[in-house]
């Protein structure tokens, strides 16, 4: 964005806001947060945030990127998927796609472009499962629909050109939440079906006690507040804060998990959750790359056609996920990151 525009955008909402690391945030994010002034969607009633939910994505969602071809089915007997083939081509990976909205909001629709870019770019077959949610099935519901989901698609991936062996799991805050605690489930034997191969997890709520520094910090004008955060989890209603079915880095054993992507971002309440994850499944030997979305906030991956940093991140991401389904590896760059943070 040119100077003029800088100057015009800061003229409307002040100088952009820079973070505890000294990082200013991304401009035209600065834009859309100051005309939405931060969403008021959770104090709504679950219904309507639902629907104040896919209003706003309608907003800012521009065309769909096509995709080979795609497929409405019924899964688990009662859970709505969605398969995304980029190709007539059979032994691909294969992602279960898990869609966030703090386990009350959000849909198949409402993460529809992500899923499409992770199968076009990603070239892999992406199954999206839209779980119940609370408050109407509260916790531990949404954990026993992935677990099922993910049980069922291992039996029938194959016929949408998915190698059994090649999946994947992945999604963004509450299902990255849910990614990380299937992961875990699924090496304690709870859950049967394939080890996957890779975990993707995208500004994932890792905690529940809510002890970090960066909570603090963006309880306020990032777009997930602390008011929002509390919400999601009084309806979510899960009975223990430190149960690794809601608290993944408090489980006992961290070792012998499929390596994964963590993608944090910078002005975002979770940060500092999400990067201790990276730090303790290292720490546990569990192999780990690190996205560092430094400039942006809670929520980019749904901004990414209108704000060009969250795309860049957004391809930053599909291409690690690659590298792993493929090759097994985390790029070394990723790797390397995310050094340790004081507090």
């Amino acid at each position: 964005m040119s100077v003029v525009h800088a100057s015009l955008v800061e003229g409307l909402y002040g100088p952009r806001p820079v973070n505890d690391r000294a990082v200013a945030l991304d401009l035209t994010t600065h834009l859309l947060l100051g005309i939405e002034g931060a969403t008021a969607g959770p104090r709504l009633r679950p219904v309507d945030a639902r629907e104040n939910m896919r209003r706003g994505i309608a907003l800012i969602e521009r065309d769909k990127i096509p995709v080979h071809s795609l497929v409405e089915l019924v899964v688990a007997g009662d859970l709505s998927a969605r398969v995304y083939r980029p190709s007539e081509e059979s032994g691909l990976p294969w992602m279960m796609y898990i869609h966030g909205g703090g386990w009350v909001t959000g849909d198949l629709d409402s993460h529809d472009g992500i899923c499409r870019r992770l199968a076009v770019e990603g070239r892999m077959v992406v199954v999206a499962v839209d779980y119940r949610l609370a408050p109407e099935d509260p916790f531990p519901a949404a954990v026993d629909d992935v677990e099922r989901a993910w049980t069922a698609l291992a039996g029938l991936i194959g016929r949408f050109g998915g190698a059994v062996e090649r999946g994947c799991v992945g999604g963004d805050s509450a299902g990255g939440n849910l990614s990380a605690v299937l992961c875990q489930r699924i090496r304690d034997g709870h859950c049967t079906g394939p080890t996957p191969t890779m975990q993707l997890l995208i500004y994932p709520v890792i905690d529940f006690r809510r002890i970090d520094p960066s909570h603090r910090t963006f309880a306020e004008g990032f777009l997930l507040t602390s008011d929002s955060i509390d919400l999601y989890k009084a309806r979510y209603a899960a009975p223990d804060d430190t149960d690794p079915m809601v608290s993944p880095i408090l489980h006992a054993d961290l070792s012998a998990l499929p390596p994964a992507i963590i993608v944090t971002a910078g002005f975002d309440p979770l940060r500092d959750e999400g990067e201790r994850y990276v730090h303790a499944l290292r720490a546990a030997g569990t192999p780990v790359g690190w996205i560092d979305a430094a400039t942006l906030v809670h929520g980019f991956v749904q901004m990414m056609q209108v704000i060009p940093e969250s795309d860049t991140v957004v391809r930053e991401l599909i291409a690690a996920t690659c590298a792993v389904t493929s090759k097994g590896e985390i790029p070394s760059a990723l790797a390397a990151a995310c050094p340790p943070r004081a507090g």
